[in-house]
This record gives C-alpha cells, structure tokens and sequence, in this order.
C-alpha cells in the first residue's frame, strides 16, 4: 500500500514538472518567433527604403537625360543664356541621380544577414541545452 500511496503522490508533481517544462517551451519558442517576426518587418523596411532610392534614382536620371537633350536643342539657338540654364538644370539633376545611385550602392550592400539574430538566439538556445 505504501507503493501505490508513493506513485499517487509523485504523479502530480511529474506532471506539474511536465507542465511547466511545456510552458518554458512555448514561451521561448513564442519569444524566437517574436523575434523573427520583428526581423521580418525589419527588412520589409529596408527593401522599401531601396525602392525608394531606385525610384529616385531612375527619375533624377531621366530628367538628367531630357534636360541633356533640350540642351541640344537650345544649344543650336542664338542666345548663350538658354544654352547655360538648360546645362545647370541637367548638371543638377545628374548631380541627384548620382547621389541618389551611391545612396542606393551603399544601403544594398550594408544589408545585415536576414534573420542573424533569430538564428543567434536559437544557437545560444541549443548550446545551453548541450
């Protein structure tokens, strides 16, 4: 009788421990996945902050390249003055889409490993459980 008696009484606190065990599990697979979920959106940002950049990229380019042809064109007329306000025109714009083109070089190639964090914590995760 005291067999049975002992197994009664450490079956609530097997399963408490395995309770216990399945709620720490769940909280940190909850926490990876937060995280991830944040590094998702993080780099859901940084490829629209590109797009951006490409977009103005590619409009300051063609306006450098209208202005460049108009400038042709006024190049063939009577008047110096003409001639240099399309030139400064299209020099600033050019100088934009240039600018705009290192901007767009530099954040591309500054993109952190996607998810490096997520697979940081999940590495110190199996390390602790080894």
């Amino acid at each position: 009788m005291s067999i049975a008696a002992g197994t009664q009484s450490r079956s609530p606190g097997a399963l408490a421990s395995l309770k216990a065990l399945g709620r720490t599990a769940l909280d940190v697979l909850h926490t990876r996945l937060a995280l991830l979920v944040t590094e998702i959106a993080e780099e859901q940002g940084r490829l629209a902050q590109l797009l951006v950049y490409a977009a103005l990229t590619l409009l300051c380019l063609a306006f450098a390249v209208v202005m460049l042809a108009m400038l042709l064109l006024v190049s063939l007329w009577d008047t110096p003055y003409r001639l240099l306000a399309a030139g400064a025109v299209a020099a600033v714009f050019a100088a934009a889409g240039v600018a705009s083109a290192i901007a767009l070089v530099r954040k591309s190639r500054a993109k952190p490993r996607l998810f490096s964090a997520s697979l940081e914590e999940l590495g110190t995760d199996l390390e602790r459980l080894q």
